[in-house]
């Protein structure tokens, strides 16, 4: 890949310092126009994994350089932290925090500072909902592991995830010729918490 160099001259830069020092806290109010290095030819490796960074238009936003610093823009500081960003415009504090909701890469704009309310969701959000941990079609995977069978040996007869003693788990049910087999499977892991075989 060709690398370059871009040097830029803008009052965004120095917000964008004015940004990370209201976040870390320091005491810094002046306002200054500064000379930095837009520098696409950097990579950004988190936890082994290589990150690209957009704005809310769906825009490659690339680290900055400035006085042998790298700086990040307020929104890939959330995406890092697992954190959504907040823009209270009356008192020019951005904050992160585990809700989502003048910085044109907010989630939204408070202008107020009134708490910010919670976005409607969407159909999909609301009928899909996020799980963690492994899926099912792993989970009937462990399952047949377990039971030394193979997909095609079996019919299933149920698979499905359930919430049991406050933890999420998958019950699967299959057969194999008069052989019933029943697993309950964490879903957190795919640890086998239940076992039983039904010999009719």
């Amino acid at each position: 890949m060709k690398k370059f160099n871009k040097k830029i001259s803008v009052s965004a830069v120095a917000l964008l310092c004015v940004l990370c020092a209201a976040v870390g806290g320091c005491a810094a109010t002046v306002i200054q126009t500064v000379q930095a290095e837009l520098r696409p030819d950097f990579t950004i490796v988190i936890d082994g994994t290589e990150r690209t960074f957009k704005n809310v238009q769906g825009e490659v936003v690339d680290p900055i350089l400035y006085n042998g610093s790298t700086y990040l823009p307020i929104r890939a500081i959330g995406e890092i932290m697992g954190k959504d960003v907040t823009w209270y415009e009356d008192q020019k504090r951005v904050e992160l925090s585990d809700k989502k909701t003048t910085v044109t890469d907010a989630d939204r704009i408070v202008p107020d500072g009134n708490a910010p309310t919670a976005q409607p969701q969407t159909p999909a959000q609301q009928t899909a909902p996020a799980y963690d941990g492994i899926t099912v079609e792993r989970a009937k995977e462990i399952a047949l592991e377990k039971a030394g069978l193979t997909a095609a040996d079996v019919t299933f007869t149920e698979a499905k995830r359930d919430r049991e003693n406050g933890k999420e788990v998958y019950d699967i049910e299959f057969r194999c010729g008069r052989t019933e087999y029943s697993a309950e499977i964490l879903a957190s892991d795919g640890t086998i918490i239940s076992w039983e075989v039904d010999n009719d």
